[in-house]
């Protein structure tokens, strides 16, 4: 089968390996037909590292997947042959205490899609764990499936600060996690305004809800603490953009809660003083956990259509162009490789 690997920074080369099979009878095997490209993707193809995570041997990246199954293993009951699936893509040690307390995504010996050194989906085929495998239902196209994967971190924030209906929202960041952050958020019965200077973004942050976008090409960053006629009870930052992360605390009101999700830089200058005074609650996220079902369900019974979040398609044998495109396009929201 055809997998491309990332050899080095701005290096993607096209290669044959076997095709996976199953040895575990609760595992399937999958044909991969939509990828969605990530961020962390970009990154890694750019820097050959996120953090910690370096890329130190060839690594095929991707790891927002649908497909469909080939084969199931003997004592999979719930999926079969030809079934349209979601992949979550991380397989935790289902042992420690984080996986028995239903912290999975905090799981220290999960395996994760295209974080070194456990490849990920730019490839034909893989062999999955079957209960981190969803069917999805015939209104959803698999290229949508793709965009489970971050759907799930919004849902995930939302479930995290525990959003109530009728709360105000920011999302500071329109990018294809902020967007699906701010549809998470109004699922959850949030108000949701919105920070982004790019116009196809901002168009599609209406299109989905939000209630107002401050467009920072005509907005001085500093001064949107000014223009709020009320603070927030809540920030989503999606950006990783220095100049937003830090203006966050001043969003808020007392009490309020501000969720860093976009990775960007990793050290800020914050306003102790104020954090403490306001007693303001800054949350990290790290992926997501229990939400695939539940994304797959308010996609269908919403009828929600996530088509226009994505902006083109590549084969396998393209996925250097695919890596490269969003930064050479703008109005680019999310690529998809199609193996």
């Amino acid at each position: 089968m055809k997998a491309a690997f990332l050899i080095k920074p701005y290096n993607i080369e096209i290669r044959e390996i076997e095709k996976p099979d199953i040895k575990n009878q609760d595992d399937v095997l999958i044909r991969i037909r939509s990828v969605g490209v990530c961020g962390s993707d970009i990154h890694y193809y750019k820097e050959g590292r996120i953090g910690d995570f370096v890329v130190k041997e060839p690594l095929i990246l991707g790891h927002e997947s649908s497909g469909i199954i080939e084969k199931v293993g003997k004592r999979v009951k719930d999926l079969k042959e030809g079934d349209r699936v979601a992949i979550e893509p991380g397989i935790p040690c289902r042992k420690c205490d984080y996986c028995k307390q239903g912290r999975y995504n905090l799981c220290p010996y999960v395996k994760f899609f295209a974080t070194p050194p456990i490849n990920g989906t730019f490839c034909e085929y893989i062999v999955h764990p079957s209960d981190f495998v969803y069917k999805i239902p015939d209104n959803i196209s698999l290229d949508e499936a793709t965009l489970i994967e971050p759907f799930s971190v919004g849902l995930h924030a939302c479930n995290l600060v525990n959003l109530k209906p009728g709360e105000n929202v920011i999302i500071s960041g329109l990018g294809p996690v902020g967007i699906l952050s701010l549809l998470s958020a109004k699922i959850y019965g949030a108000i949701v305004y919105g920070i982004e200077k790019n116009d196809k973004r901002i168009e599609l942050a209406k299109s989905f809800g939000a209630e107002f976008i401050f467009d920072t090409k005509e907005i001085e960053i500093k001064k949107i603490k000014n223009l709020l006629k009320d603070k927030v009870d809540v920030v989503f930052e999606c950006s990783g953009f220095l100049g937003l992360m830090e203006e966050t605390i001043y969003w808020v009101k007392r009490g309020g809660r501000i969720v860093f999700i976009g990775l960007g830089t990793d050290f800020l200058n914050l306003n102790v003083a104020k954090i403490t005074n306001d007693e303001l609650k800054i949350y990290g996220i790290f992926r997501y956990v229990n939400t695939y079902k539940r994304a797959i369900e308010i996609i269908d019974k919403n009828k929600i259509n996530l088509k226009n979040l994505i902006s083109k398609n590549f084969p396998i044998d393209k996925v250097k162009d695919a890596l490269e495109y969003p930064e050479k396009n703008s109005n680019c929201v999310k690529v998809i490789v199609n193996p």
